[in-house]
């Protein structure tokens, strides 16, 4: 959760970590700090989409869960670069 994310990956935090994002919102109450100058955290969000791409299940309950093996690391098959790879934070499918 970098304070420097876009909207769009503080909406896949909301969905995938929802407990961690109102943790974070609590923070913000907390310390009256706000991640964006102007706004707090749900305004800054408002209703973007999420960037999770939710095409491969295991990957996503891989995400949520902190489990995987070593053979989830290993690329099966011809590689591709991940979704967003060298594109910045707006890469795709963001």
């Amino acid at each position: 959760m970098c304070i420097f994310s876009t909207p769009k990956l503080f909406a896949g935090i909301r969905k995938l970590y929802p407990e961690e994002y109102q943790l974070l919102k609590h923070d913000e109450e907390i310390l009256e700090f706000m991640l964006d100058n102007k706004c707090d955290l749900d305004t800054f969000v408002g209703n973007a989409k999420s960037c999770v791409y939710h095409g491969y299940e295991k990957a996503i309950r891989s995400l949520v869960t902190g489990e995987f093996s070593a053979n989830d690391i290993y690329a099966k098959g011809q590689w591709m670069y991940p979704a967003g790879a060298f594109h910045g934070v707006e890469g795709e499918p963001c």
